[in-house]
């Protein structure tokens, strides 16, 4: 009898176990089956990251893209736990949940980084148009000025600038090209001021040009063969009957914005004058010329006052030897103070004007505003 229950016993125990080891291996076997790594999960985060960094978001969205690497290398740290452990106790849920929010911290990244780059892309596109406007002024209104080299300088800098801006936007860096264009538009900017300054001073003189310009065009209608000239058109003409009979371009001295004032300054006079002699052959080195009547006694008055003021020293003269000559053409202002013409068109003025014949300088037959309209 006790043989009998110890024999049932034992069998429970042995039955028991075996359901139980049994229930343990199926179990075992689900966890196995069912709890795999988020492998499909980890792939599509790794992919969006490449993929964002495609669209640049590493430039345009950086602090989006630093979220979205950080919770993949998270959820990779923690895989790499989970896999430490005895599969059974392996539990990938939070390297699921880390991969899917780097997912959709890349995506987002990805759509930052493309609104930014078009916003940036349109600013750009607006800003080297606006440059590129900014610098066909400079150089039509103010380049052919006698500016100071620093002006030049800075509108130098600044057009350079442009051009790398316009290099890193073809290739697509509107990063970089917004900065070159801010840059080119601080130096342009500064050398427009500085030579839309010197600009207005020159013109402070207009009443004076204009009520000369007028003279010529009277003195003209009456019969008489003038010749007028605007220095900053740099246009030589020669007036018949109060028209424009023939018109050239003329270079003048390097420092031709303001009147002359003294020997080596190497400005081109402004006011009325005449022709006091015709020159050619032997008698100029300069293919023909016109000799005028500079320094007349307005220019004396004023130089005999600059000197009474301590403006110009004692030892300095006032100049003289004015012309209007040849071998010019050289496309920029490089005489002492003369007036130079290509040599074809000295033959025509020569032939047109003799002894007496008035010469009207100005700095220009036009107001500022028409100037710059």
């Amino acid at each position: 009898m006790q043989i009998m229950k110890v024999k049932r016993l034992t069998a429970f125990f042995v039955y028991t176990f075996f359901i139980v080891f049994i229930a343990a291996v199926g179990y075992s076997a689900f966890i196995y089956l069912t709890n795999k790594p988020p492998l499909e999960e980890i792939n599509l985060a790794r992919e969006s990251l490449a993929a964002a960094k495609e669209k640049m978001a590493g430039r345009y969205a950086n602090e989006t893209l630093k979220e979205a690497e950080s919770l993949y290398k998270w959820s990779m740290r923690e895989w790499k736990i989970q896999n430490g452990k005895f599969f059974v106790f392996r539990d990938y849920s939070l390297t699921r949940d880390l991969a899917l929010k780097s997912i959709n911290k890349s995506t987002n990244a990805g759509n930052e980084a493309k609104n930014v780059k078009g916003k940036l892309k349109n600013n750009v596109e607006s800003e080297l148009a606006t440059l590129k406007k900014q610098i066909a002024k400079f150089e039509k209104y103010y380049k052919h000025l006698a500016l100071g080299r620093s002006t030049i300088n800075a509108f130098n800098k600044g057009k350079t600038r442009f051009l790398e801006a316009q290099i890193e936007y073809k290739r697509n860096d509107y990063q970089q090209s917004a900065k070159l264009a801010k840059k080119a538009s601080e130096s342009i900017t500064q050398a427009e001021k500085s030579a839309h300054i010197k600009l207005t001073d020159f013109y402070k003189n207009y009443p004076i040009w204009e009520k000369n310009t007028k003279l010529a065009y009277n003195l003209s209608k009456k019969g008489q063969t003038v010749i007028l000239v605007d220095k900053i058109q740099s246009t030589f003409i020669i007036l018949k009957g109060g028209k424009e009979f023939k018109t050239f371009p003329a270079e003048f001295g390097k420092s031709w914005m303001g009147d002359k004032m003294y020997a080596g300054d190497k400005a081109t006079p402004e006011g009325v004058y005449k022709v006091l002699e015709k020159k050619n052959n032997a008698r100029t080195k300069y293919y023909k010329a016109l000799l005028i009547n500079y320094p007349n006694s307005e220019d004396q008055k004023r130089y005999d006052r600059m000197v009474r003021s301590g403006e110009i020293s004692k030892r300095t003269g006032i100049g003289g030897l004015i012309e209007i000559h040849g071998d010019g053409g050289k496309g920029v202002h490089w005489t002492d103070g003369c007036i130079a013409l290509e040599n074809k068109q000295m033959d025509v003025v020569y032939s047109q004007c003799g002894v007496n014949t008035p010469v009207i300088i100005v700095g220009s037959r036009l107001p500022l505003e028409d100037y710059l309209n």
